[in-house]
Protein backbone atom coordinates (compact mmCIF):
# COMPACT_ATOMS: atom_id res chain seq x y z
CA UNK A 1 0.00 0.00 0.00
CA UNK A 2 0.94 3.48 -0.78
CA UNK A 3 1.85 5.89 2.22
CA UNK A 4 -1.58 8.37 1.74
CA UNK A 5 -3.42 5.00 1.13
CA UNK A 6 -2.22 3.66 4.85
CA UNK A 7 -2.94 7.49 5.95
CA UNK A 8 -6.38 7.28 4.91
CA UNK A 9 -7.73 3.94 5.79
CA UNK A 10 -5.67 4.72 9.58
CA UNK A 11 -7.87 8.12 9.50
CA UNK A 12 -10.96 6.26 8.23
CA UNK A 13 -10.99 3.42 11.20
CA UNK A 14 -9.92 6.09 13.98
CA UNK A 15 -13.56 7.51 12.77
CA UNK A 16 -15.32 4.10 13.66
CA UNK A 17 -14.69 4.63 17.43
CA UNK A 18 -16.22 7.66 17.39
CA UNK A 19 -19.99 5.78 17.58
CA UNK A 20 -19.04 4.95 21.05
CA UNK A 21 -18.65 8.59 22.16
CA UNK A 22 -20.95 11.67 21.89
CA UNK A 23 -18.76 14.64 20.51
CA UNK A 24 -19.54 18.14 19.69
CA UNK A 25 -20.42 18.93 15.92
CA UNK A 26 -17.04 20.88 15.69
CA UNK A 27 -15.53 17.55 16.58
CA UNK A 28 -17.21 15.46 13.70
CA UNK A 29 -16.28 18.45 11.29
CA UNK A 30 -12.95 18.55 12.00
CA UNK A 31 -12.85 14.25 12.13
CA UNK A 32 -14.90 14.72 8.45
CA UNK A 33 -12.74 17.61 7.15
CA UNK A 34 -9.31 15.96 7.90
CA UNK A 35 -10.50 12.78 6.45
CA UNK A 36 -11.43 14.82 3.03
CA UNK A 37 -8.25 16.62 3.20
CA UNK A 38 -6.66 13.29 2.98
CA UNK A 39 -8.33 11.97 0.31
CA UNK A 40 -8.05 14.91 -1.75
CA UNK A 41 -3.91 14.75 -1.13
CA UNK A 42 -4.34 10.95 -1.98
CA UNK A 43 -5.82 11.61 -5.73
CA UNK A 44 -3.62 14.50 -6.38
CA UNK A 45 -0.78 12.52 -4.70
CA UNK A 46 -0.83 8.93 -5.76
CA UNK A 47 -3.94 9.23 -8.30
CA UNK A 48 -7.67 7.65 -7.27
CA UNK A 49 -7.98 3.70 -7.46
CA UNK A 50 -10.84 1.34 -7.66
CA UNK A 51 -9.71 -0.96 -4.92
CA UNK A 52 -10.70 2.02 -2.34
CA UNK A 53 -14.14 2.40 -3.43
CA UNK A 54 -15.34 1.67 -0.15
CA UNK A 55 -12.89 3.93 1.80
CA UNK A 56 -13.96 6.81 -0.92
CA UNK A 57 -17.50 6.16 0.24
CA UNK A 58 -16.94 6.09 3.47
CA UNK A 59 -15.15 9.46 3.49
CA UNK A 60 -18.16 11.15 1.59
CA UNK A 61 -20.81 9.85 3.90
CA UNK A 62 -18.83 10.79 6.80
CA UNK A 63 -18.42 14.17 5.86
CA UNK A 64 -22.25 14.04 4.99
CA UNK A 65 -23.21 13.08 8.51
CA UNK A 66 -20.75 16.19 9.82
CA UNK A 67 -22.76 18.31 7.83
CA UNK A 68 -25.91 17.30 8.80
CA UNK A 69 -24.93 16.92 12.32
CA UNK A 70 -23.63 20.29 12.52
CA UNK A 71 -26.65 22.01 10.61
CA UNK A 72 -28.86 21.34 13.35
CA UNK A 73 -31.98 20.94 11.19
CA UNK A 74 -32.19 17.06 11.36
CA UNK A 75 -32.47 15.91 14.97
CA UNK A 76 -33.26 11.94 14.50
CA UNK A 77 -31.41 9.98 16.77
CA UNK A 78 -29.96 6.67 15.44
CA UNK A 79 -31.57 3.46 17.22
CA UNK A 80 -28.60 1.38 18.46
CA UNK A 81 -29.69 -1.34 15.77
CA UNK A 82 -28.91 0.97 12.85
CA UNK A 83 -26.10 2.19 14.61
CA UNK A 84 -24.51 -0.93 15.21
CA UNK A 85 -25.29 -2.33 11.96
CA UNK A 86 -24.22 0.93 10.17
CA UNK A 87 -20.92 0.29 12.15
CA UNK A 88 -20.42 -3.65 11.42
CA UNK A 89 -21.28 -2.21 7.78
CA UNK A 90 -18.18 0.25 7.58
CA UNK A 91 -16.40 -2.12 9.51
CA UNK A 92 -16.52 -4.68 7.09
CA UNK A 93 -15.95 -2.08 4.09
CA UNK A 94 -12.68 -0.91 5.25
CA UNK A 95 -11.71 -4.66 5.63
CA UNK A 96 -12.47 -5.26 2.33
CA UNK A 97 -10.38 -2.36 1.16
CA UNK A 98 -7.60 -3.08 3.23
CA UNK A 99 -7.80 -6.60 1.53
CA UNK A 100 -7.90 -5.12 -2.14
CA UNK A 101 -5.29 -2.60 -1.83
CA UNK A 102 -3.22 -5.84 -0.51
CA UNK A 103 -4.04 -8.34 -2.81
CA UNK A 104 -3.82 -5.52 -5.54
CA UNK A 105 -0.68 -3.52 -4.97
CA UNK A 106 0.46 -0.57 -6.69
CA UNK A 107 3.86 -2.47 -6.16
CA UNK A 108 7.02 -1.45 -6.31
CA UNK A 109 9.92 -3.05 -9.19
CA UNK A 110 12.67 -4.09 -8.04
CA UNK A 111 15.85 -1.43 -7.77
CA UNK A 112 18.27 -1.95 -10.40
CA UNK A 113 21.26 -3.70 -8.79
CA UNK A 114 24.53 -1.45 -10.70
CA UNK A 115 25.70 1.74 -10.63
CA UNK A 116 24.48 3.52 -13.54
CA UNK A 117 21.24 5.80 -14.19
CA UNK A 118 18.53 4.07 -16.34
CA UNK A 119 18.07 5.95 -19.50
CA UNK A 120 15.08 5.16 -21.32
CA UNK A 121 13.70 5.79 -25.52
CA UNK A 122 11.69 4.67 -27.90
CA UNK A 123 12.13 4.06 -31.33
CA UNK A 124 9.78 3.69 -33.79
CA UNK A 125 11.31 1.71 -36.92
CA UNK A 126 9.53 0.07 -39.98
CA UNK A 127 11.37 -2.49 -42.36
CA UNK A 128 11.07 -1.07 -45.60
CA UNK A 129 11.96 -4.77 -47.08
CA UNK A 130 9.32 -6.82 -45.36
CA UNK A 131 5.33 -6.62 -45.67
CA UNK A 132 4.05 -6.68 -41.86
CA UNK A 133 3.28 -10.76 -42.11
CA UNK A 134 0.33 -10.93 -40.16
CA UNK A 135 -1.78 -8.29 -42.26
CA UNK A 136 -3.80 -10.22 -45.45
CA UNK A 137 -3.72 -8.74 -47.85
CA UNK A 138 -0.16 -7.23 -46.79
CA UNK A 139 -1.36 -3.62 -45.95
CA UNK A 140 1.82 -2.16 -44.89
CA UNK A 141 5.04 -2.68 -43.91
CA UNK A 142 6.77 -4.23 -40.55
CA UNK A 143 6.63 -1.61 -38.27
CA UNK A 144 7.77 -2.13 -34.51
CA UNK A 145 8.42 0.02 -31.38
CA UNK A 146 11.90 -0.85 -29.53
CA UNK A 147 12.01 0.24 -25.73
CA UNK A 148 16.28 1.04 -25.33
CA UNK A 149 16.97 1.36 -21.65
CA UNK A 150 21.02 2.47 -21.27
CA UNK A 151 23.02 3.22 -18.95
CA UNK A 152 22.89 6.90 -18.20
CA UNK A 153 23.82 9.97 -16.53
CA UNK A 154 22.56 10.67 -13.11
CA UNK A 155 20.23 13.23 -12.91
CA UNK A 156 18.51 13.76 -9.44
CA UNK A 157 15.58 16.18 -10.79
CA UNK A 158 14.50 14.02 -14.04
CA UNK A 159 10.80 12.43 -13.00
CA UNK A 160 10.92 8.54 -13.32
CA UNK A 161 9.19 7.02 -16.03
CA UNK A 162 5.68 5.41 -15.50
CA UNK A 163 5.12 1.74 -16.55
CA UNK A 164 2.71 1.34 -19.61
CA UNK A 165 3.26 5.04 -21.22
CA UNK A 166 0.73 5.91 -17.69
CA UNK A 167 -1.51 5.00 -20.23
CA UNK A 168 -4.86 3.38 -18.88
CA UNK A 169 -6.12 2.92 -22.75
CA UNK A 170 -2.87 0.97 -22.42
CA UNK A 171 -3.06 -1.30 -19.63
CA UNK A 172 -6.98 -1.81 -20.53
CA UNK A 173 -6.27 -3.33 -23.58
CA UNK A 174 -3.21 -5.66 -22.11
CA UNK A 175 -5.43 -6.64 -18.79
CA UNK A 176 -8.42 -7.24 -21.26
CA UNK A 177 -6.54 -10.21 -23.51
CA UNK A 178 -6.57 -12.56 -20.52
CA UNK A 179 -9.85 -12.22 -19.96
CA UNK A 180 -9.36 -10.48 -16.36
CA UNK A 181 -11.88 -7.75 -15.40
CA UNK A 182 -9.52 -4.31 -16.45
CA UNK A 183 -10.92 -2.75 -13.76
CA UNK A 184 -9.33 -4.51 -11.20
CA UNK A 185 -5.89 -3.64 -12.90
CA UNK A 186 -6.16 -0.23 -13.71
CA UNK A 187 -3.47 1.08 -11.63
CA UNK A 188 -0.75 -0.52 -13.29
CA UNK A 189 -0.07 2.88 -15.08
CA UNK A 190 0.34 4.50 -11.75
CA UNK A 191 3.30 2.09 -11.49
CA UNK A 192 6.39 4.09 -10.85
CA UNK A 193 9.78 2.51 -13.21
CA UNK A 194 13.52 2.96 -12.30
CA UNK A 195 14.06 4.48 -15.81
CA UNK A 196 13.96 8.11 -16.99
CA UNK A 197 13.12 9.68 -20.33
CA UNK A 198 15.60 11.66 -22.07
CA UNK A 199 18.74 11.38 -20.13
CA UNK A 200 21.96 12.11 -21.57
CA UNK A 201 23.90 8.23 -22.34
CA UNK A 202 26.82 7.87 -20.07
CA UNK A 203 30.12 8.54 -21.45
CA UNK A 204 32.01 6.07 -18.79
CA UNK A 205 32.78 3.55 -21.28
CA UNK A 206 34.11 4.77 -24.89
CA UNK A 207 30.95 1.72 -26.32
CA UNK A 208 28.15 -0.62 -24.45
CA UNK A 209 27.42 -3.86 -25.63
CA UNK A 210 24.27 -4.44 -27.14
CA UNK A 211 21.50 -7.14 -25.46
CA UNK A 212 18.03 -7.67 -27.57
CA UNK A 213 15.32 -8.79 -25.62
CA UNK A 214 11.83 -10.23 -26.97
CA UNK A 215 8.64 -10.59 -24.97
CA UNK A 216 6.69 -13.71 -24.95
CA UNK A 217 3.48 -14.03 -26.74
CA UNK A 218 0.63 -12.49 -25.68
CA UNK A 219 2.50 -10.80 -22.90
CA UNK A 220 4.25 -6.92 -23.32
CA UNK A 221 7.48 -5.47 -23.59
CA UNK A 222 6.64 -3.22 -20.55
CA UNK A 223 6.55 -6.26 -18.05
CA UNK A 224 9.91 -7.26 -18.78
CA UNK A 225 11.06 -3.73 -17.75
CA UNK A 226 12.61 -4.45 -14.41
CA UNK A 227 15.04 -6.75 -15.89
CA UNK A 228 15.69 -4.36 -18.53
CA UNK A 229 16.65 -2.07 -16.25
CA UNK A 230 18.55 -4.24 -14.19
CA UNK A 231 20.85 -4.98 -17.22
CA UNK A 232 21.02 -1.31 -18.47
CA UNK A 233 22.24 -0.55 -14.98
CA UNK A 234 25.22 -2.79 -15.23
CA UNK A 235 26.43 -0.92 -18.93
CA UNK A 236 24.53 -2.97 -21.25
CA UNK A 237 22.48 -1.22 -23.70
CA UNK A 238 19.38 -2.72 -24.14
CA UNK A 239 16.57 -2.73 -27.44
CA UNK A 240 13.92 -4.89 -25.70
CA UNK A 241 11.83 -5.28 -29.06
CA UNK A 242 7.92 -4.80 -29.07
CA UNK A 243 6.51 -7.32 -31.89
CA UNK A 244 3.04 -6.18 -32.82
CA UNK A 245 0.39 -8.97 -33.31
CA UNK A 246 2.84 -11.18 -30.79
CA UNK A 247 2.38 -9.34 -27.80
CA UNK A 248 -1.16 -8.59 -26.23
CA UNK A 249 -1.20 -4.99 -27.65
CA UNK A 250 1.43 -2.06 -29.04
CA UNK A 251 1.85 1.14 -28.36
CA UNK A 252 2.76 2.67 -31.60
CA UNK A 253 3.47 6.78 -31.59
CA UNK A 254 -0.41 6.94 -33.40
CA UNK A 255 -2.18 4.15 -32.04
CA UNK A 256 -2.53 1.05 -29.76
CA UNK A 257 -2.35 -2.03 -32.32
CA UNK A 258 -4.42 -5.16 -30.33
CA UNK A 259 -2.83 -8.64 -31.74
CA UNK A 260 -6.84 -9.30 -32.10
CA UNK A 261 -6.51 -6.94 -35.39
CA UNK A 262 -4.04 -9.55 -36.90
CA UNK A 263 -6.28 -10.71 -40.81
CA UNK A 264 -3.59 -13.56 -41.30
CA UNK A 265 -3.31 -17.12 -40.25
CA UNK A 266 -0.97 -19.57 -39.72
CA UNK A 267 -0.57 -23.53 -40.61
CA UNK A 268 -1.46 -25.61 -37.89
CA UNK A 269 1.49 -27.28 -37.75
CA UNK A 270 3.86 -24.42 -38.33
CA UNK A 271 1.78 -22.04 -36.65
CA UNK A 272 4.48 -21.39 -33.30
CA UNK A 273 7.52 -22.19 -35.45
CA UNK A 274 6.33 -19.26 -38.25
CA UNK A 275 5.99 -17.10 -34.86
CA UNK A 276 8.94 -17.40 -33.74
CA UNK A 277 10.72 -17.31 -37.00
CA UNK A 278 8.90 -13.73 -37.29
CA UNK A 279 10.18 -12.78 -33.82
CA UNK A 280 14.22 -13.43 -34.93
CA UNK A 281 13.55 -11.62 -38.22
CA UNK A 282 12.36 -8.45 -36.40
CA UNK A 283 15.48 -8.85 -34.23
CA UNK A 284 17.39 -9.33 -36.90
CA UNK A 285 16.09 -5.66 -38.63
CA UNK A 286 16.96 -3.90 -35.32
CA UNK A 287 20.49 -5.35 -35.56
CA UNK A 288 20.38 -3.39 -39.04
CA UNK A 289 18.82 -0.73 -37.52
CA UNK A 290 20.76 -0.27 -34.51
CA UNK A 291 23.62 -0.57 -37.03
CA UNK A 292 22.25 2.49 -38.28
CA UNK A 293 21.81 4.65 -35.16
CA UNK A 294 25.47 3.48 -34.28
CA UNK A 295 26.70 5.53 -37.41
CA UNK A 296 24.52 8.34 -37.30
CA UNK A 297 22.28 8.02 -39.96
CA UNK A 298 19.24 8.22 -37.33
CA UNK A 299 19.32 10.96 -34.79
CA UNK A 300 19.75 10.20 -31.47
CA UNK A 301 23.19 10.74 -28.79
CA UNK A 302 23.50 6.84 -29.75
CA UNK A 303 26.41 7.07 -32.40
CA UNK A 304 29.61 5.49 -31.90
CA UNK A 305 28.20 4.42 -28.61
CA UNK A 306 27.02 1.39 -29.06
CA UNK A 307 29.34 -1.85 -29.55
CA UNK A 308 27.75 -4.13 -31.93
CA UNK A 309 30.71 -6.56 -32.07
CA UNK A 310 29.10 -7.82 -28.98
CA UNK A 311 25.38 -8.56 -29.09
CA UNK A 312 23.14 -10.82 -26.64
CA UNK A 313 19.81 -12.03 -27.44
CA UNK A 314 17.20 -13.02 -24.78
CA UNK A 315 13.39 -13.97 -24.51
CA UNK A 316 10.99 -14.97 -22.39
CA UNK A 317 8.50 -17.70 -23.60
CA UNK A 318 8.10 -17.04 -27.49
CA UNK A 319 11.03 -14.65 -27.46
CA UNK A 320 13.35 -17.84 -25.55
CA UNK A 321 12.78 -19.73 -28.41
CA UNK A 322 13.48 -16.40 -31.11
CA UNK A 323 16.99 -15.64 -28.84
CA UNK A 324 17.23 -19.93 -29.63
CA UNK A 325 17.10 -19.28 -33.01
CA UNK A 326 19.14 -16.21 -33.61
CA UNK A 327 22.18 -18.27 -31.47
CA UNK A 328 22.06 -20.87 -33.84
CA UNK A 329 21.83 -18.98 -37.42
CA UNK A 330 23.39 -15.06 -36.90
CA UNK A 331 27.07 -15.29 -36.17
CA UNK A 332 26.36 -11.55 -34.71
CA UNK A 333 24.69 -13.13 -31.89
CA UNK A 334 28.04 -13.66 -29.04
CA UNK A 335 25.44 -15.19 -26.68
CA UNK A 336 21.84 -15.97 -25.51
CA UNK A 337 19.32 -17.22 -22.89
CA UNK A 338 16.32 -18.73 -23.23
CA UNK A 339 13.88 -17.93 -19.85
CA UNK A 340 11.25 -20.88 -19.98
CA UNK A 341 10.56 -20.94 -23.66
CA UNK A 342 9.69 -23.93 -25.75
CA UNK A 343 12.01 -24.25 -29.16
CA UNK A 344 10.78 -24.75 -33.28
CA UNK A 345 13.90 -25.84 -34.51
CA UNK A 346 16.05 -28.79 -34.46
CA UNK A 347 19.78 -27.63 -35.17
CA UNK A 348 21.38 -29.17 -37.67
CA UNK A 349 25.11 -27.77 -36.90
CA UNK A 350 26.02 -26.29 -32.91
CA UNK A 351 29.41 -25.83 -33.75
CA UNK A 352 29.14 -22.55 -34.57
CA UNK A 353 26.58 -22.20 -32.00
CA UNK A 354 26.61 -18.52 -29.81
CA UNK A 355 26.87 -19.70 -26.13
CA UNK A 356 23.63 -20.93 -24.92
CA UNK A 357 21.70 -21.13 -21.71
CA UNK A 358 18.15 -21.93 -20.57
CA UNK A 359 16.28 -21.22 -17.40
CA UNK A 360 13.40 -23.03 -16.79
CA UNK A 361 10.17 -23.24 -14.28
CA UNK A 362 9.09 -26.31 -12.69
CA UNK A 363 6.97 -27.71 -15.08
CA UNK A 364 9.22 -26.91 -18.07
CA UNK A 365 12.47 -28.11 -16.19
CA UNK A 366 10.64 -31.61 -15.67
CA UNK A 367 9.66 -32.11 -19.21
CA UNK A 368 12.74 -31.69 -20.84
CA UNK A 369 14.28 -33.82 -18.79
CA UNK A 370 11.77 -36.28 -19.39
CA UNK A 371 12.23 -35.24 -23.53
CA UNK A 372 8.97 -34.05 -23.70
CA UNK A 373 7.79 -30.49 -26.11
CA UNK A 374 6.83 -27.89 -23.87
CA UNK A 375 3.61 -27.07 -25.27
CA UNK A 376 2.51 -30.23 -26.77
CA UNK A 377 1.14 -33.36 -25.06
CA UNK A 378 1.51 -36.97 -26.06
CA UNK A 379 -2.10 -37.75 -27.15
CA UNK A 380 -1.97 -40.87 -25.12
CA UNK A 381 -1.24 -38.86 -22.56
CA UNK A 382 -4.46 -36.97 -23.12
CA UNK A 383 -7.95 -37.59 -21.45
CA UNK A 384 -10.62 -38.23 -22.93
CA UNK A 385 -12.81 -36.05 -22.61
CA UNK A 386 -9.94 -33.29 -23.74
CA UNK A 387 -8.53 -35.68 -26.79
CA UNK A 388 -11.61 -33.65 -28.83
CA UNK A 389 -10.46 -30.34 -28.24
CA UNK A 390 -6.85 -30.67 -28.80
CA UNK A 391 -7.64 -32.94 -32.24
CA UNK A 392 -10.42 -30.07 -33.24
CA UNK A 393 -6.94 -27.88 -35.25
CA UNK A 394 -6.33 -31.01 -37.04
CA UNK A 395 -9.64 -31.40 -38.06
CA UNK A 396 -9.66 -34.59 -35.72
CA UNK A 397 -6.74 -36.36 -37.69
CA UNK A 398 -4.58 -38.14 -35.05
CA UNK A 399 -1.77 -38.92 -37.70
CA UNK A 400 -1.42 -35.16 -38.22
CA UNK A 401 -1.48 -34.29 -34.46
CA UNK A 402 1.24 -37.03 -33.98
CA UNK A 403 3.46 -35.68 -37.24
CA UNK A 404 3.59 -32.60 -35.23
CA UNK A 405 4.08 -33.96 -31.89
CA UNK A 406 6.99 -35.76 -33.26
CA UNK A 407 8.44 -32.61 -35.07
CA UNK A 408 7.86 -31.16 -31.53
CA UNK A 409 9.61 -33.88 -29.65
CA UNK A 410 12.91 -34.02 -32.19
CA UNK A 411 12.94 -30.06 -31.39
CA UNK A 412 13.09 -30.73 -27.64
CA UNK A 413 15.92 -33.86 -28.49
CA UNK A 414 18.24 -31.23 -30.25
CA UNK A 415 17.38 -28.36 -27.43
CA UNK A 416 18.91 -31.11 -24.95
CA UNK A 417 21.94 -31.77 -27.11
CA UNK A 418 22.82 -27.91 -27.72
CA UNK A 419 22.19 -28.15 -23.50
CA UNK A 420 24.70 -31.07 -22.85
CA UNK A 421 27.40 -29.34 -24.99
CA UNK A 422 26.73 -25.83 -23.05
CA UNK A 423 26.76 -27.29 -19.51
CA UNK A 424 24.12 -24.00 -19.01
CA UNK A 425 20.86 -26.03 -17.38
CA UNK A 426 19.52 -24.03 -14.85
CA UNK A 427 15.80 -24.57 -12.87
CA UNK A 428 14.35 -21.82 -10.57
CA UNK A 429 12.47 -24.44 -7.56
CA UNK A 430 9.18 -23.24 -6.93
CA UNK A 431 9.04 -20.63 -10.12
CA UNK A 432 6.22 -20.41 -12.45
CA UNK A 433 6.57 -19.42 -16.05
CA UNK A 434 5.32 -15.83 -15.30
CA UNK A 435 7.60 -15.55 -12.75
CA UNK A 436 10.27 -15.03 -15.26
CA UNK A 437 8.66 -11.51 -16.25
CA UNK A 438 7.13 -8.61 -13.52
CA UNK A 439 3.61 -9.85 -14.08
CA UNK A 440 4.30 -11.89 -10.73
CA UNK A 441 4.08 -8.82 -8.78
CA UNK A 442 0.55 -7.80 -10.37
CA UNK A 443 -0.68 -10.25 -7.42
CA UNK A 444 0.16 -9.58 -3.62
CA UNK A 445 -1.50 -13.31 -2.53
CA UNK A 446 0.53 -16.28 -3.36
CA UNK A 447 -3.06 -17.95 -3.48
CA UNK A 448 -4.20 -15.83 -5.95
CA UNK A 449 -1.49 -15.85 -7.55
CA UNK A 450 -1.32 -19.64 -8.46
CA UNK A 451 -5.35 -19.54 -8.83
CA UNK A 452 -4.60 -17.07 -11.84
CA UNK A 453 -0.97 -18.98 -13.21
CA UNK A 454 0.83 -15.43 -12.18
CA UNK A 455 3.20 -17.52 -9.83
CA UNK A 456 4.33 -20.55 -8.07
CA UNK A 457 5.64 -21.01 -4.70
CA UNK A 458 8.91 -18.58 -4.62
CA UNK A 459 8.35 -15.22 -3.99
CA UNK A 460 8.14 -13.27 -7.56
CA UNK A 461 10.54 -10.78 -6.32
CA UNK A 462 12.96 -13.51 -5.48
CA UNK A 463 12.85 -15.22 -8.83
CA UNK A 464 13.11 -12.14 -10.12
CA UNK A 465 16.30 -11.43 -8.61
CA UNK A 466 17.67 -14.99 -9.27
CA UNK A 467 17.09 -14.91 -13.05
CA UNK A 468 18.36 -11.06 -13.36
CA UNK A 469 21.83 -12.83 -11.58
CA UNK A 470 21.45 -15.66 -13.84
CA UNK A 471 21.13 -13.20 -16.74
CA UNK A 472 23.96 -10.54 -15.61
CA UNK A 473 26.67 -13.55 -14.96
CA UNK A 474 26.24 -15.24 -18.10
CA UNK A 475 26.39 -12.04 -20.32
CA UNK A 476 29.07 -10.54 -18.07
CA UNK A 477 31.27 -13.98 -19.14
CA UNK A 478 30.64 -13.63 -23.02
CA UNK A 479 30.19 -9.48 -23.57
CA UNK A 480 32.27 -8.13 -21.55
CA UNK A 481 34.98 -10.94 -21.10
CA UNK A 482 34.81 -11.37 -17.23
CA UNK A 483 37.08 -14.32 -16.69
CA UNK A 484 35.08 -15.41 -13.92
CA UNK A 485 32.99 -17.78 -14.17
CA UNK A 486 29.85 -16.34 -12.01
CA UNK A 487 27.24 -18.73 -12.61
CA UNK A 488 28.70 -21.19 -10.53
CA UNK A 489 28.74 -19.26 -7.25
CA UNK A 490 25.13 -17.84 -7.67
CA UNK A 491 24.01 -21.44 -6.78
CA UNK A 492 25.42 -21.28 -3.61
CA UNK A 493 24.11 -17.83 -3.17
CA UNK A 494 20.72 -18.94 -4.18
CA UNK A 495 19.44 -22.31 -2.90
CA UNK A 496 16.40 -22.15 -5.28
CA UNK A 497 19.11 -22.03 -8.20
CA UNK A 498 19.68 -25.56 -9.29
CA UNK A 499 22.23 -26.56 -11.87
CA UNK A 500 21.16 -29.80 -13.83
CA UNK A 501 23.08 -32.11 -15.87
CA UNK A 502 21.35 -34.27 -19.11
CA UNK A 503 22.87 -36.75 -20.16
CA UNK A 504 22.27 -38.63 -23.82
Amino acid sequence: MRTYEIILLLANLSTLFLVFRKRSRKVWLGIAGVNLVILCLHGVVEGFRFQLIFSYAYVVLLTLYAWVKSSGRFTFKSPPPLKAALLILSAAGLLLTAILTYVFPVFTLPKPTGSYEVGVKYFNWVDANRPDPFLDPPSQKRELMVKVYYPAEKDRTAPYASYFHQSPAYVKSFIGSFGIPTFLFQHLSRVTTNGKEGLPLSDQEPSYPVILFSHGAGTSVEVQTSQCEDLASHGYIVAAIDHPYISSVTQLPDRLVSAREATATFDTSEATAALSQIMADDSEFVITSLNELNEGKIDSNFKGKLNLNEIGAIGHSLGGSAAYNLALNDSRIKAAIDLDGDVYITPRDTSKMAPFLMLASDQNTRLIQNREPLMMKNINHIPDEMREKALAPYGGNEKAYNEDYEHARQNILGLIDVLIESGNFYHIEGSSHLEFTDMGLFIGNRQLRELLGLGGKIDPEKCLEITKSVTLAFFDQHLMDETENALESLTYKHPQLKKLQLTH
